[in-house]
């Protein structure tokens, strides 16, 4: 029914009847994300192995989000797949309202954060006290840690690799969320803002404001990453501008 592209080395599977398609270059855009040009040791190459695991996770948590709500809310059948540094979720048809996609579109960024919350859970079982894993899971992120929750995790005896895990997952789950939150295309935040003022050129026009305020930051924090990706937003949302003069 859809054309995945699939090369060599892909992952396929279904999953609630729906199709999933894991290209292999995403594996090493997660990996060089994660830090795999500086692994030196074995600690190392543990960081980077639950980065990854953390970060497909998350991808597929997101991209569920919009292929289960969609489904449900008039899109027919959905197929997703994940390529190069996101994922791509494929209905057969456009739900059927303006409220109805607007839902589908905003189900990614709150799936993508309800895994985390999840993997609060599970950690708040193992420290004992389920509270204290959900507030470490949208706290963390922050830098931010209650005396109690420390002291849990001092005392818990969870494996440095397990909590390695936790903590990427936490990370990913809460920052990537909120970064695709923001009204730039094509993220989520951007289509939802679409969806909203019904002027994709003045859409365009906000994401190019805000990708130059990132950008300027980016490259007065130094972070050349941070400013090789908003760049390259920036880009996209000037070719959406000009293809909608």
């Amino acid at each position: 029914m859809y054309d995945s592209g699939t090369t060599k080395g892909s992952i396929q599977f279904q999953l609630w009847s729906i199709p999933v398609t894991i290209h292999p270059m995403s594996w090493i855009v997660l990996a060089i994300i994660g830090g795999g040009f500086g692994i030196s040791d074995k600690d190392s190459l543990v960081q980077v192995l639950c980065f990854v695991t953390a970060g497909m996770l998350t991808l597929l948590a997101h991209e569920f989000g919009h292929a289960l709500v969609g489904r449900s809310l008039g899109g027919g059948n959905a197929a997703i797949i994940i390529a190069g540094m996101g994922g791509l979720t494929r209905h057969e048809r456009t739900p059927s309202s303006r409220l109805n996609y607007f839902i589908t579109v905003l189900a990614g960024p709150l799936a993508s954060l309800l895994l985390g919350i999840i993997g609060g859970a599970l950690l708040g079982l193992q420290l004992g006290h389920i509270g204290i894993g959900i507030q470490l899971s949208l706290t963390l992120p922050v830098g931010s840690i209650s005396p109690e929750a420390a002291n849990l995790l001092m005392n818990s005896g969870i494996s440095l690799t397990l909590f390695k895990l936790y903590m990427a997952l936490f990370l990913i789950c809460f920052w990537w969320s909120v970064f695709n939150l923001l009204p730039i295309l094509p993220l989520d935040g951007g289509r939802l803002l679409a969806t909203l003022l019904r002027n994709d050129r003045l859409v365009c026009i906000i994401g190019l404001t805000i990708c130059g305020i990132l950008a300027l930051w980016s490259l007065i924090s130094g972070s050349w990453f941070n400013f090789l990706i908003i760049g390259y937003l920036g880009w996209l949302n000037w070719q959406f501008f000009r293809a909608r003069a």
